[in-house]
């Protein structure tokens, strides 16, 4: 998160949860249209691995942020079961 004057927890609200609350569900309707588990139709693309990192990344600034979407820490799940990335995961710092 970048830096400014103020309280943390109030500037976070318009930038951070309500960018999640926008964005969140527009993925999980590519999830449920591609019915292959991953966004494409096809299966695992680059977009997930964009997507994993994001939701990696907004875990690290809060760790309760996907509690309300369930489907996408399965998604997450999934894409880090890869068994092509299932060790890169075990072994890296998040």
């Amino acid at each position: 998160m970048g830096y400014r004057p103020g309280n943390a927890d109030e500037l976070k609200k318009p930038h951070f949860y309500d960018s999640v609350e926008q964005y969140i569900p527009l993925l999980l309707n590519y999830l449920k249209e591609s019915k292959s588990g991953f966004l494409a139709p096809s299966g695992l693309t680059w977009a997930d691995f964009t997507v994993s990192e994001f939701l990696i990344t907004i875990l690290q600034e809060e760790s309760t942020i996907l509690d309300k979407y369930p489907e996408m820490k399965e998604y997450l799940k999934r894409v880090k079961s890869v068994p092509q990335l299932k060790e890169y995961y075990a072994s890296r710092k998040e």
